[in-house]
């Protein structure tokens, strides 16, 4: 490969500069609610490192975020259903006192709330004790239409209109 000659995975960079800005503007979003830094961080979880998408300065706070798939579909396909039940688990094994599953794509957050509720125990059971919540970036910066951080925070709502939080 000659140095004119565009790199083979040139859209890797691209999927990881979009991930790099919606992680940025998550952290807007959540400076603004709960008054605090957020920052990626690495921790150790038994003899594993694992990396926290944010985690608030106090380490009191922990979030992983959930972008789209890279394909758009109405239902999110199997790996990546996996893929944020390993981010459940995860959370789950932090030592901060909030942990939050944050969606950046409304479609994804619906489909993944609707799909819990039907898994057996095990599958259903991970996202006890995790606030589970959509920011809405995606559909906007996705489309192009996204111009200033928005400060919005929507908590997956249980049916008397309270904010869902897992049981310990």
């Amino acid at each position: 490969m000659t140095k004119d000659n565009p790199p083979i995975f040139s859209n890797r960079r691209t999927l990881h500069e979009r991930r790099q800005l919606r992680k940025r503007m998550v952290a807007h979003v959540l400076k603004s609610k709960f008054k605090k830094e957020f920052q990626t961080r690495r921790t150790l979880v038994g003899n594993q490192m694992f990396t926290v998408d944010l985690m608030s300065e106090d380490g009191e706070i922990a979030a992983k975020l959930i972008h789209p798939c890279i394909r758009s579909s109405q239902k999110i396909c199997p790996g990546k259903f996996q893929q944020i039940l390993s981010a459940t688990l995860v959370l789950r094994s932090i030592d901060s006192k909030r942990k939050l599953l944050i969606f950046t794509n409304k479609k994804m957050y619906e489909e993944f709330c609707n799909s819990i509720k039907f898994m057996p125990s095990p599958i259903c059971d991970t996202v006890k004790g995790i606030e589970i919540a959509w920011i809405p970036l995606s559909d906007e910066f996705d489309s192009g239409e996204y111009s200033e951080p928005v400060t919005d925070f929507r908590m997956n709502q249980d049916s008397s209109g309270r904010a869902r939080r897992g049981q310990k």
